[in-house]
């Protein structure tokens, strides 16, 4: 069996993807090399930005965050007391995606009724190529 034009094609389009994504996996270590000799060099503010501009013109902004996690139990037993406003506690509600994809695929009775108010809209398709030697 001859290997038909699609395969041909797909078979340089693999290759030609390994080559890029390899360049690519090596750009971004490098980028992130200079981004930590930048801040050897300029270390950031703890939280917050600050941008200078250099002679040349380029113009360089580092940001600092910081992220915060709580014991949620304990913040709102020390807070139980506070004005409402001035609690550092927020709840959320969100869509539950497992929830609606299993009505979507298996309750279409019970999709029909809230598919108006849902939207769906695809994603980016992943494409992977691995080398199996």
């Amino acid at each position: 069996m001859t290997p038909s034009n699609t395969d041909a094609e797909l078979e340089h389009l693999a290759e030609r993807w390994l080559i890029v994504k390899d360049a690519e996996r090596q750009a971004n270590a490098e980028r992130l090399r200079i981004e930590d000799k930048i801040l050897e060099l300029h270390p950031a503010k703890e939280e917050g930005s600050f941008s200078w501009t250099l002679a040349t013109g380029y113009k360089i902004k580092t940001t600092g965050k910081l992220s915060y996690k709580a014991d949620l139990d304990m913040l709102l037993d020390i807070t139980a007391d506070w004005p409402e406003e001035q609690k550092p506690v927020k709840t959320e509600t969100k869509a539950d995606e497992a929830a609606l994809k299993f009505l979507r695929a298996n309750r279409p009775d019970l999709w029909k009724r809230i598919a108006q108010a849902v939207t769906t809209k695809p994603m980016k398709t992943a494409v992977t190529i691995e080398e199996t030697e």
